[in-house]
């Protein structure tokens, strides 16, 4: 909508910019009917939506095990911000104190009356309606444009800023869901990904996927690729412990203390450090694999539960 509305604009776009006289006298005679600028609807819901989106970025960002006090400092902060950017766009300025005291003044009653972290729409409305304080016209000499390399480097800067809060929250935040509905932290597939089929025999994979595809059809690819992307690291463990997927959990146990014992570093002493390793990775494939194991015993239990109910009290 507002990409629409600035077509229309465009013309008086091209006289600021340009610094028509037409346009600056017109502008001189606004100034002098009132000092503060006109409530622009416009600006001001400009102003809401940008520090909202800031708010939301900020928001995601944060790891969600962290304390849960850290939003409410930081996503304030980020609102304030995207609501000064938006005000201080053409001739009008503002000061950044007023919607960072609104932002957080918001924040910090909403919490107290709901209990629950704000939401950052609300948020940004105050901090909107207190940068209407004391607004004024920018000065009608303007200063010296920066040039282009500064330029660059002030959009480079904000391009990495935003990257790095996006990156932060796919880290932290984002998760992965298995094909048995499993959902699974996106810094756990990323560190599995790297010992998983698809990346140690990439080629191989590939073709695999594609013989798959013409078999069984297409609409299960998804969960096929990410079977062999080994989120879980399930695949990584079954090679670290020289198993198959057939393997049942007294096997697997059987198969982790013959390996312990192998390759525990007291029984290494001339390989100490990479007999360490070893074992270190073989305790982690162990826990993975009785880990999943317990988890579809239980997921199975629960559903055939659900299929036989007991109907003896009936």
């Amino acid at each position: 909508m507002g990409w629409l509305r600035d077509l229309w604009r465009i013309p008086e776009y091209v006289d600021d910019a340009n610094e028509s006289p037409d346009f600056i006298e017109d502008l001189k005679r606004r100034i002098q009917l009132r000092t503060e600028p006109p409530f622009n609807v416009s600006r001001f819901a400009g102003q809401m939506l940008v520090g909202f989106f800031y708010g939301i970025l900020v928001r995601v960002a944060i790891p969600e095990d962290l304390s849960k006090w850290l939003p409410n400092v930081m996503v304030p902060f980020g609102v304030a911000v995207g609501v000064y950017m938006v005000g201080n766009i053409g001739r009008e300025r503002g000061d950044f104190k007023w919607p960072l005291v609104g932002c957080y003044i918001a924040t910090i009653a909403l919490t107290y009356i709901t209990g629950d972290e704000p939401s950052q729409m609300y948020v940004a409305l105050v901090g909107s309606m207190f940068f209407q304080y004391k607004r004024k016209y920018k000065n009608l000499q303007r200063h010296k444009q920066p040039g282009l390399c500064r330029r660059i480097q002030i959009l480079v800067f904000g391009g990495i800023l935003v990257c790095c809060l996006w990156t932060s929250f796919f880290y932290h935040n984002a998760e992965v869901t298995t094909e048995d509905g499993e959902t699974i932290k996106l810094r756990d597939a990323v560190n599995h990904f790297f010992q998983s089929p698809v990346w140690l025999e990439f080629k191989d994979v590939l073709w695999q996927l594609y013989k798959e595809g013409q078999n069984q059809g297409w609409s299960n690819l998804h969960d096929e690729l990410v079977k062999a992307l080994d989120p879980r690291g399930e695949q990584n463990a079954y090679r670290v412990l020289g198993l198959t997927e057939d393997s049942n959990q007294e096997e697997i146990k059987k198969r982790y203390k013959f390996l312990a014992r192998k390759w525990h570093p007291d029984r290494n002493p001339n390989d100490k450090e990479n007999a360490q390793k070893k074992f270190m990775e073989i305790q982690e494939a162990y826990e993975i694999l009785s880990t999943i194991k317990s988890r579809r015993m239980t997921r199975n239990t629960k559903t055939q539960n659900h299929k036989h109910p007991d109907h003896s009290d009936l």
